[in-house]
Order: structure tokens, then sequence, then C-alpha cells
């Protein structure tokens, strides 16, 4: 094995870890998350966390970390309207969304599988994603598209 295989199964065992923690106790943060995996004997930073959690597709409901189930976890687009917070051009070809901390890689992942006309790719970070376009017009349905599903 090399140091690339053991950091793909640690990341696998934490995963399963995250979801037998928060199908067998409430969960509320990722602070939580980090103690139930620090019992379990997996160290764990809140940052690997929140890109777990987005990783997992994990939803809050009643103030708690929950697997999706039924709708929503065949909704493709549940995480442009739960996750998105702001979205704004910059410049004529770039648009910048922001999102909920460490999830901005899933959004980025939608994005690119809804193969918006226009939309040239995407560039994801911790909690904001730059989306390129061909042109200004394909900015603007972008930008008309997610906001027409941001919740907030």
């Amino acid at each position: 094995m090399n140091k690339y295989t053991d950091r793909a199964e640690g990341k696998a065992a934490r995963q399963t870890a995250i979801l037998e923690a928060i199908t067998q106790e409430p969960v509320a943060t990722q602070n939580d998350l980090v103690r139930c995996l620090k019992k379990r004997g997996i160290g764990a930073t809140q940052v690997s966390i929140s890109r777990d959690i987005a990783e997992l597709g994990l939803v809050k409901a009643g103030g708690v970390y929950r697997p999706a189930t039924g709708e929503a976890a065949h909704d493709a687009e549940m995480p442009l309207r739960t996750f998105v917070r702001s979205v704004v051009a910059a410049g004529p070809n770039l648009t910048v969304i922001r999102c909920d901390t460490g999830t901005a890689p899933r959004v980025g992942l939608v994005l690119d599988g809804l193969a918006q006309p226009g939309l040239v790719g995407t560039l994801a970070g911790d909690d904001t994603v730059f989306v390129a376009g061909d042109s200004a017009a394909a900015q603007k349905r972008l930008i008309d598209f997610l906001t027409s599903r941001m919740t907030n």
C-alpha cells in the first residue's frame, strides 16, 4: 500500500463511522461529529468532517445530521436550494457563488452535472464556486437559474 491508498481507506473508514454515528445518536454540529469519531478511535478535523458531510450528502433535519432519504436523496438540485447563499457576476464571463462552509464542492459538482448551456467549467473551494461561462448571456441564464432556486 502507498500513502494515497492509506488516505483513501482512512477517508472511507471515517465516512462509514460518520454514517454509523448519525444513525446511533443525535449529532447537531460538526464538532459533535469530531468528538463521536474520536470516541471510535478515528481522528478527524472539522474541515475534513465538513467535506465528508458534503460528499455523503447529509442533511440537517430537526437540528441534527441525517442521511438524505426519499425525495431529497434523489433531488439533484437540492444542494443549489440548500447551500447557495449568494450569486454575483464578476465581469462578463465569471460568476461567483457563495455557499455554506464546506458545501462548494458539492454545488460545483451539481452544476457540472446539469450541463447548463454556455457553462464552460467550475472551480470550487470550501465556500465559493467560480463558474466560467462562454458569454454574458450564458452568465445571465446561470444567475437566473440559481437565484430562482435559492431558498433564502
